[in-house]
């Protein structure tokens, strides 16, 4: 997964460093097939894209990388379901949920049918650069045969965004199908420079062409984990009533700083074994054939799973009552470092009467909710405040797994949902927010009400849900409304440093090919290298006029080196006479763009004039002072020596473990940070530059703003400055870490 994600970011990349010339390529198809005089309303969709298009180049562009990197990543999901984060169906595919085909919308079937016509196109003209890399990932995905299905950077899917795009932007929704068909690959991205680095990335990273062949080891299946029981109860479970002494205690998996699962106390976990036997049975970590799963059944396979007993209504009516208890008891106030000595009820109440007479399964669900919530309280990304509002759902959530048991197979279930959202929107609380903090009393609100309102129906969880998920979206979206502003400056900054190092590879290469019979004079070494990069870095920045403005930059720089170059003949002297006021008009035009002035414009000037009064006078060139030379060697020596390191600053991040992680970061994801010694914050990325050279960091609300580039964030990993927190749902991480555990207690 971090592979492909890595392809994704570098596919991201690829088109925003071409999107310019791939717009005007699409711009100047459209206005060839409007000159070729089609229907009147072809033409007219055709000349409302090309005019939005150039009008409003730089939405589309942004828009093209959000429908990009949300097509790619539900390629991705559909390749690898068990492993991607399953796209957010949307309102369409609800409606569409167990209805008739003949109610899909027509229009988006003949669009669908469009772009894959159209994209046959692009098929056969990268189908060489194409089917390597189709070969390769289906390698890396583990697929017995290469399919372009198993290629999430087809051309369709690719085109699909671009379509996608332009239907964001809201722009002109009848031009949608006279777009589409105009695509063609010659004036288009050229997608076989981006096919070569995808497929350079496989291979540098070990992944062959070709599936290596496998021998496929048998494993017979576990025995019973209470070899003296006399078989299957009624409800279809083996008797849990004792553990494996091996299986009494429980050994870490991680013991990492940052582990979850590592700071969970080595004791009192004497029903891990027996929760983790309880999921097998569900199903979870199996599969048809007897392969391993972390999924557990599909929807499809629900005549697969095991009979689910509905729970003992005994059972049921004395969790309605601790249920009511703690709908009357006041919130558990807590202030302390640690969660509260047993804040896991359902531990406790294992040894009630009541629990140790239900039947298996219900036992088995008390057991394995028991280790999941542990593992809530363990979480060190939750504060210690919120795992106690948290810990009051432990009954309901209980009841609410008994109704309906898919609670541990299908991260669906209403009351999964809502715990997973209610964990992870705690972690952008903090106890300096107070009590008083809208998502404190948010949070607090929503389980106040499945205490005091819940009984047996599920539906309560998904209007909650709903709920809450709206207080999420409006605090959202004021939170991005603050940091805007400071992404708009960020974003023209990163245009700016993007400028100064491709400014800085042309004077380079300019310095390089002088021969050592017309050396640069010394003196322009640093104005070439600051100022006067400075001047052409803002005419490569005007896209508008960049063809004939950095042009001209360049043109001056190239008489200004000459300009100061011996003049041995009457030629010479002559054509420097002729060009000297256009030049020192575009001089002073570009110095004055940048505010250049002061002492330091006054000296240069002085010594350029100088200069060119002796080149005109002379036919050898007069020496400098000695001191005056000396000086200006070191000032030429210093600018080249900083150049140079502006070039190397500009390399790729190092190829590590916290490298690829930095590349994969999204915007959501939060950090523990230590910006000074011995404080430390909290904070998310709440935005990321376009070429990704900058990461923007802030509070919950959008305030306290910070910018680090790739690798300053990596080198804060690689240092422990920085920690990511564990952003996937929390009942699949605990369920994964369950499973992981016995599986490694096997092999012990």
């Amino acid at each position: 997964m971090r592979l492909a994600r890595s392809l994704i970011a570098q596919t991201l990349a690829y088109f925003s460093e071409h999107e310019a010339n791939a717009l005007e390529m699409v711009r100047a198809h459209l206005m060839e097939l409007v000159d070729a005089k089609p229907p009147l309303g072809q033409g007219q969709n055709l000349r409302s894209a090309h005019l939005l298009l150039g009008r409003y180049a730089p939405q589309f562009n942004q828009a093209l990388q959000k429908t990009l990197a949300d097509a790619l990543s539900e390629e991705l999901a559909v390749i690898l379901p068990q492993q991607a984060r399953p796209a957010k169906p949307n309102a369409a595919d609800d409606a569409l949920h167990g209805m008739s085909l003949s109610l899909i919308d027509v229009g988006e079937v003949e669009r669908a049918l469009l772009l894959d016509r159209v994209a046959q196109r692009f098929g056969a003209r990268y189908e060489s650069t194409l089917e390597p890399l189709t070969q390769r990932l289906s390698v890396l995905f583990g697929h017995e045969s290469p399919s372009v299905h198993d290629n999430p950077f087809q051309p369709v899917v690719l085109l699909r965004a671009f379509i996608a795009a332009w239907e964001l932007c809201e722009w002109d929704p009848e031009a949608n199908n006279d777009l589409a068909q105009s695509l063609q690959p010659d004036s288009w991205l050229d997608l076989a420079p981006l096919y070569a680095e995808l497929n350079a990335t496989l291979l540098k990273a070990g992944v062959p062409a070709q599936r290596p062949l496998r021998v496929r080891q048998v494993v017979s299946a576990p025995a019973p984990l209470d070899s003296g029981a006399q078989g299957p109860t009624k409800s279809g479970f083996a008797p849990m009533e004792s553990a494996s002494p091996r299986h009494s205690g429980f050994a870490p998996v991680d013991s990492s700083a940052g582990s979850t699962w590592g700071a969970l106390a080595p004791v009192g976990r004497t029903v891990a074994a027996h929760a983790r036997q309880f999921l097998q049975r569900l199903g979870l970590g199996k599969q048809a054939g007897g392969q391993g799963t972390a999924g557990g059944y599909s929807d499809g396979d629900a005549a697969a799973r095991p009979m689910m007993e509905t729970a003992s209504p005994a059972l049921m009516g004395f969790l309605g009552g601790l249920q009511a208890d703690a709908s009357a008891a006041e919130s558990h106030q807590w202030t302390g470092v640690q969660a509260p000595a047993g804040a896991n009820v359902l531990r406790q109440m294992r040894e009630h009467e009541e629990i140790r007479g239900a039947p298996e399964l219900d036992r088995g669900t008390v057991d394995a909710l028991a280790e999941v919530f542990d593992y809530v309280f363990a979480d060190r990304a939750i504060p210690t405040q919120m795992k106690v509002i948290i810990g009051r759902l432990q009954i309901p959530v209980l009841k609410a797994a008994m109704i309906d048991r898919d609670f541990f197979l299908s991260d669906k279930h209403p009351a999964r949902r809502l715990v997973d959202s209610l964990a992870g929107a705690s972690v952008a609380w903090t106890p300096a927010k107070g009590e008083h903090d809208p998502l404190y009393v948010r949070i607090e609100h929503t389980v106040q009400r499945v205490l005091t309102e819940f009984e047996d129906d599920l539906s309560l969880f998904v209007d909650l849900l709903q709920e809450f998920t709206e207080f999420l979206f409006e605090t959202e979206q004021q939170a991005r409304a603050r940091v805007e502003p400071v992404a708009q400056k960020e974003r023209q900054g990163e245009s700016l440093d993007q400028a100064l190092a491709h400014v800085d590879d042309v004077v380079h290469a300019r310095i390089q090919v002088l021969s050592a019979d017309a050396p640069l004079a010394a003196f322009l070494l640093p104005f070439l290298t600051n100022p006067w990069r400075q001047v052409m870095a803002r005419a490569w920045m005007d896209e508008a006029t960049r063809d004939r403005g950095f042009a001209q930059t360049l043109a001056t720089m190239e008489q200004l080196i000459w300009s100061v170059q011996p003049k041995t003949t009457s030629e010479d002297r002559r054509q420097l006479v002729a060009i000297l006021p256009e030049m020192v008009r575009q001089l002073n035009l570009g110095l004055d763009n940048i505010d250049w002035n002061g002492k330091p414009r006054a000296d240069f000037t002085r010594r350029l004039i100088t200069t060119h009064t002796l080149a005109i006078r002379l036919t050898q060139p007069m020496p400098l002072d000695s001191g005056s030379a000396a000086l200006e060697e070191r000032e030429g020596k210093a600018a080249m020596q900083q150049l140079d390191a502006r070039r190397a600053a500009t390399q790729f991040i190092k190829e590590d473990a916290f490298g690829i992680q930095v590349q994969n970061l999204q915007r959501g994801m939060w950090f523990d940070v230590s910006l000074e010694a011995g404080t430390q914050i909290r904070c998310r990325l709440s935005w990321v530059s376009p070429m990704r050279t900058r990461l923007l960091f802030t509070n919950r609300d959008g305030y306290d703003a910070f910018v680090r580039s790739e690798r300053e964030v990596a080198d804060m990993l690689r240092a422990g400055a920085m920690r990511l927190l564990d952003h996937e749902a929390i009942v699949g991480r605990a369920i994964e870490k369950i499973m992981v555990a016995e599986e490694l207690a096997m092999a012990d």
